[in-house]
């Protein structure tokens, strides 16, 4: 009999095995999955490192901190800022701080106002402010309102915040929780933007490295959890059953309410509402820019469906092999089903990027299409811990996930951690309760 039997192996399983595991408690990690990492993936296609959407670290997440070694990922930094697609041209959005040329060629350029540009550097100030738990005790109004009073101008609104955090939100209307973009643009301002030189998979690969032998199980399916008196029984499709004294379920709330038969009246949140995105990756023989950076459509939907586009071998060149360039464009709030849509919406990306890099964008090879339908978890509320880790109120079945923290690396891996430390606490008595 195992102490804990973990479904499902993102980042918040893998974060929730390593503290188990840390803390002398006997885990068992099963995916369904050929590998852990849920989300964050990376295929190989033709030679591009293809991560499943346009994802990022940012290495400023406390958490993060807490359990990768950056050095052995190899991380590879986008620049800081943005170009910015308006009127027919690439206008540089720049870090103040940490890119003081960039920022003053910014301070020249009229795209949006001078009191815009001030307010930039008062907005960095104060999200670097106080502490987490002050941060995120604040009032809590939506993104857009919190922006609308600081106060920015629609332009700055319409032309940098609504690509630039829609495409972290994965939502343009900007309804995620002002608590959530204020702690995200403190991570932005503090840390860097990059990416593991082999693609994001190396993420929860070196997570999962670091379990004792026997950990993760992958290729295994979980049919369903069964309460006994004095132990868990886990239902395995073609396996037998294991039996375990707790259960954390890594897993977003439909998935692990359709495990939960057998526990008679307990029920998993689920995700409310989802927020979607479509990647597009093209290899293509000379790069639109050579530069690290994220490209914006600071035009809105109205001038297409593209709302970002990055060179990402130009951010690591081991996401293309040698000779080609890997181009990643996103697409905010669609994520069609079938494959007929999914072309057409192709058809008005192409498009849309050739009003950007002209006709040479007929020469991009589609490598893949990442429609993603749950990409995100809508982020309308948010507190620095969200609670309970425990389903039921007592104890025995605990979940954990991004969902049930922040939508970001950090939320996951610190729903992990959380989840452990109550598994810990009922127990053994140690950990925190």
């Amino acid at each position: 009999m195992s102490d804990v039997v973990i479904i499902g192996a993102g980042l918040a399983g893998l974060s929730c095995a390593l503290s188990l595991n840390a803390a002398g408690v006997q885990a068992t990690l099963l995916e369904a999955g050929e590998r852990p990492g849920g989300r964050v993936s990376t295929d190989i296609v033709d030679g591009f490192r293809l991560d499943r959407g346009f994802q990022v670290l940012l290495t400023a997440y406390p958490e993060a901190k807490r359990l990768l070694a950056y050095d052995a990922l190899q991380l590879k930094k986008f620049e800081p800022g943005a170009l910015v697609w308006h009127d027919g041209k690439f206008h540089r959005f720049a870090d103040p701080v940490r890119n003081p040329a960039g920022a003053a060629q910014f301070l020249l350029d009229p795209i949006v106002s001078l009191a815009d540009k001030l307010s930039v550097a008062k907005l960095r100030a104060r999200v670097q402010a106080g502490t987490w738990e002050e941060m995120f005790g604040r009032p809590e109004k939506t993104t857009r309102a919190y922006l609308q009073a600081v106060p920015f101008s629609a332009h700055m609104i319409e032309r940098f915040f609504e690509p630039f955090f829609g495409g972290v939100f994965l939502e343009r209307e900007l309804v995620t929780s002002s608590r959530f973009f204020e702690f995200l643009f403190r991570m932005f301002s503090a840390g860097d933007t990059a990416v593991p030189a082999a693609g994001m998979q190396e993420i929860p690969l070196q997570l999962a490295a670091k379990l004792p032998a026997g950990t993760l199980m992958t290729c295994v399916r979980v049919t369903g959890v069964t309460r006994n008196p004095e132990f868990f029984a886990i239902a395995i499709d073609g396996r037998e059953s294991l039996e375990a004294r707790a259960v954390v379920l890594a897993l977003a709330g439909s998935e692990g309410n359709a495990l939960l038969t057998g526990v008679g009246g307990w029920s998993i949140p689920d995700v409310r509402a989802w927020n979607q995105t479509t990647a597009y990756c093209y290899a293509v023989e000379q790069p639109p820019v050579d530069e690290p950076i994220i490209l914006l459509n600071g035009e809105g939907p109205g001038a297409g469906p593209v709302n970002n586009v990055a060179v990402m071998s130009a951010v690591s060149p081991g996401y293309a092999p040698p000779g080609a360039h890997l181009v990643v464009a996103g697409v905010v709030g669609e994520a069609p089903r079938e494959n007929a849509a999914l072309l057409r919406l192709e058809d008005a990306v192409r498009a849309h990027l050739k009003k950007w890099f002209g006709p040479a964008v007929d020469s991009w090879k589609l490598l893949k299409a990442y429609p993603l339908a749950r990409a995100l978890p809508q982020q309308r509320h948010a507190e620095w811990e969200q609670a309970p880790v425990r389903l039921g109120g007592s104890g025995g079945v605990y979940m954990c996930g991004d969902y049930r923290e922040t939508a970001s690396i950090q939320g996951a891996l610190a729903s992990g951690r959380r989840a452990a430390e109550a598994v810990l606490h009922d127990l053994t008595g140690k950990g925190n309760g």
